[in-house]
Formats: C-alpha cells, sequence, structure tokens
C-alpha cells in the first residue's frame, strides 16, 4: 500500500510556479551552452537533445526524492547561472552547466540522498547510450545520422561534469556516499563522451590533447 502510494505521488507530480518559472531559465541556459558547442546552429533537433539530457536529469533528481517522501523543487542558483551563462559565449573554451539544482528537504537516509544524486546521471548514460546504440544499428547499413552522436556526446558530457566530486555537485555526494559506485559512473561518463566524440571526428579530444601537450 506504501509503495502504491509513493508511486501516486511521483507520477502525479505537483510544479510550482516559481519552479516552472526556474526550470525555464535554467533549461534556456542549458540550450545557448549547448548550441554554442556547434557555432550556434539553430536547430530543432540539437535543441531537443540539450534540454531533454538537462531536464530528465533534473526532474530524476525530483522524481526519485519525491518517492522517498521528500520535498523536491528545481531552483536556479545565481552563481552556477551566471557561469553558466558567461560559459555559453562562442569564444569561451570550456564549458560549464550547473544553472541550479533541485533542493531537497527530508529525512532521507545517506544511502538514499546517494541514489537521488545517482539518478541524475544515470538518466544521462542511459540516453547517451541509447543513442549510441541507434547510431551503431544505422551505421552497419550505412543509415546512421551525425545528429545521434550529438546526442552521445552532451549527454556524456552532461554525465561527466556532474559527476565531478566537489563544488556541491551530483558527484560530490555520490563520493561521499559510495566510491565505487563514483568511480563506474564517472568512467561510464568520461567513455560515454569519448566514444561520442571520436566517432564524430574527435574534435574535443583533439583539443584537449593540442591543449595539454
Amino acid at each position: 500500500m506504501r509503495i502504491r502510494s509513493s508511486l501516486y505521488e511521483t507520477i502525479y507530480l505537483r510544479f510550482s510556479k516559481i519552479e516552472i518559472l526556474h526550470l525555464a531559465i535554467a533549461t534556456a541556459l542549458v540550450a545557448a551552452v549547448g548550441m554554442s558547442l556547434y557555432r550556434f546552429q539553430f536547430r530543432w533537433d540539437f535543441l531537443a537533445i540539450f534540454i531533454s539530457a538537462f531536464l530528465i536529469h533534473e526532474l530524476g533528481h525530483k522524481f526519485l526524492a519525491q518517492f522517498y517522501r521528500a520535498w523536491a523543487e528545481f531552483r536556479v542558483l545565481l552563481y552556477g547561472a551566471v557561469v553558466t551563462a558567461i560559459s555559453a559565449l562562442p569564444f569561451f573554451p570550456f564549458k560549464f552547466i550547473a544553472p541550479g539544482a533541485v533542493m531537497i528537504s527530508g529525512n532521507l537516509s545517506a544511502a538514499r540522498n546517494g541514489r537521488v544524486s545517482l539518478i541524475g546521471p544515470l538518466t544521462n548514460l542511459a540516453m547517451g547510450t541509447g543513442f549510441l546504440c541507434v547510431y551503431l544499428i544505422l551505421a552497419s547499413i550505412d543509415s546512421a545520422s551525425p545528429i545521434l552522436l550529438v546526442g552521445v556526446r552532451f549527454n556524456g558530457f552532461i554525465g561527466f561534469f556532474n559527476m565531478i566530486p566537489f563544488m556541491g555537485l551530483d558527484g560530490q555526494k555520490i563520493f561521499g556516499w559510495n566510491k565505487i559506485v563514483w568511480v563506474l559512473t564517472m568512467a561510464a561518463s568520461i567513455g560515454l563522451f569519448i566514444g561520442g566524440d571520436l566517432l564524430s571526428g574527435g574534435a574535443t579530444t583533439g583539443f584537449l590533447s593540442r591543449f595539454f601537450s
């Protein structure tokens, strides 16, 4: 009975007006950063990938926290939003995507709090892996679309960035909860991004190798 009640509350979520506003602002900032990676080519398929990667990540946090009977709403954080906006400038070489976070209040154990943090990067791994599998299947019959690799790379990047174990990101909470889970998730995120980048021609990995050489 308790599981049924929790599922009902999770599925039938209510969003406050302030949360919707904050999600809209943050989504616009993330979309701008994503577009800056591709010289601001205005394409609906690009926008769909950038927006879904961010929104599904954040809503994953919200859904699981509310499943655990905690209060959870997204809020824009001023410092993160400003740095995210700056990193959207086309000449800025490094990208920062952390315009806000899901604020959680409730009596969550360390394990549950770790799972709530983990589910965000896991959504990106799932979506990125899905894009990769579809790309490889279509490539085997010479029908692959490069847009699928955009989904692989961006979700890999979102996952990797959020697994950084400081600045209050998901990775900091996961690292404190379970270091093995953190290592595996970070490695998978990096592998997904590098795999997508190499299949796309290795632009980012080539830039980094030149930058640090």
